[in-house]
């Protein structure tokens, strides 16, 4: 268990959930809602599993960036799955 604080965290899902905001920005206010609260969920579910993969360890910078790319690439995966149905449900 990750005993490094709640705050490195949080800073680190709300900047990943930002850097997703930035790059690829949201046509409409829910949209913006639905991309900040997905990326900022599973930024903090997936940040320990980036840790443990990148064997990291457990410090203050470190706990932030693990976070922070979890959150970023979440947003990203999603996409990737989303327009990967849209075109199975076209060719179905």
């Amino acid at each position: 268990m990750m005993e490094d604080g709640l705050i490195p965290k949080l800073l680190g899902v709300c900047s990943g959930a930002f850097l997703a905001l930035v790059f690829d920005p949201p046509r409409t206010r829910s949209g913006f809602a639905r991309r900040f609260a997905a990326a900022v969920v599973f930024g903090y579910i997936f940040g320990p599993m980036v840790l443990t993969l990148m064997e990291w360890p457990v410090i203050y910078d470190n706990v932030v960036a693990a976070f922070c790319t979890a959150s970023f690439v979440s947003w990203s995966a999603m996409g990737i799955i989303r327009k990967a149905v849209d075109n199975y449900k076209k060719d179905a």
